[in-house]
């Protein structure tokens, strides 16, 4: 049984809007604006549904000059993306991507779609720069051609081709 509902038939809106706005518009408060909180012991229940052709969540951190500060939380058909906003503020563009195991179980990294036909697997996609530092607390991982390296320490850990068949 629903408690509340608001219901908008409003039609194509000409600037941003929303159903429902909260605000908070004092600087000095800081505390959540919303609070969820579920008494639900069956683990089952979910705390926030979203039923819409193409649901994202938008984060725009407010104190930064766009691009900057703007990530999307999306689902794409059957692969959940975590993208950025592209350098001209135009549009997103997919930094990861996860698909559902039925869907193949790939995970992207700068790709929605290069695996290679494979399942299962983690795509990279490739640097737009090539590392010229050495990394003094870890590794890095990049994908050139498809030709993908691991180095760690300035050191090349592993440098594979894919075999030709």
């Amino acid at each position: 049984m629903t408690i509340a509902s608001f219901t908008s038939n409003e039609g194509k809106l000409s600037s941003a809007s929303a159903v429902l706005l909260l605000k908070a518009t004092n600087s000095e408060y800081n505390q959540p604006i919303l609070r969820i909180e579920q008494a639900s012991s069956a683990g089952g229940a979910a705390s926030i549904r979203i039923d819409d052709p193409n649901p994202d969540i938008e984060f725009v951190e407010t104190d930064q000059t766009a691009p900057a500060g703007k990530y999307e939380i999306a689902v794409q058909s059957d692969k959940l993306q975590i993208n950025g906003r592209n350098a001209n503020n135009e549009a997103f563009e997919t930094i990861a991507v996860f698909q559902r195991l039925a869907a193949g179980g790939n995970i992207g990294l700068r790709t929605r779609d290069q695996f290679g036909g494979g399942q299962g697997v983690i795509g990279i996609g490739n640097a737009e720069e090539a590392p010229f530092g050495n990394p003094a607390q870890g590794g890095v991982c990049t994908s050139r051609t498809g030709h993908s390296s691991i180095e760690a320490h300035g050191e090349r850990s592993l440098s594979s081709r894919r075999p030709s068949r």
